[in-house]
């Protein structure tokens, strides 16, 4: 029975945490955050400078920040913004020109170039709705006149 209580908050601690890590990262859709999962969240003092002492097995840890790698990993359905496509001779060059000028407008912003149908392709921003993507476009108007939103699997947004 002792057992069974101890697994009981143990699982029950590994979950809250998981809550607990989503309200405490800033929302960022443009840049991977760090994770802090819950053995660091309770180590750290709190606002009365209290901490928690956790007693348990490294491997829960070690489940914790593989769960944790594996979701930085997964892709979900969302918008990005098409900068550039093209197939000329000189359109491999021109991605990687366009790439560059780009990130130094924008350094916050993901880009990624791709490969398909005998065009190349730079699109840009990882946007989980066709508002912040149109939002995102609109203000890129004025340097990429061309630029459209396309629906696209993008990186699984930082909690």
């Amino acid at each position: 029975m002792k057992i069974q209580r101890i697994l009981f908050f143990t699982v029950l601690l590994f979950f809250c945490g998981f809550r607990l890590q989503a309200q405490e990262m800033p929302p960022d859709s443009t840049e991977q955050v760090p994770h802090i999962n819950i053995f660091t969240l309770l180590n750290m003092p709190n606002y009365d400078g209290y901490t928690v002492t956790l007693h348990q097995s490294d491997l829960i840890k070690r489940l914790v920040d593989s769960y944790i790698v594996r979701n930085n990993m997964k892709k979900i359905q969302g918008f990005r913004v098409r900068i550039f496509f093209d197939n000329s001779q000189t359109a491999r060059q021109k991605v990687y020109e366009i790439e560059a000028a780009f990130k130094e407008l924008y350094p916050d912003v993901s880009t990624h170039l791709s490969y398909q149908d005998l065009y190349f392709k730079v699109t840009v921003g990882d946007f989980r709705t066709r508002t912040d993507a149109m939002r995102f476009l609109n203000e890129l108007k004025r340097t990429y006149p061309g630029a459209y939103i396309v629906k696209d699997n993008i990186n699984f947004p930082s909690l």
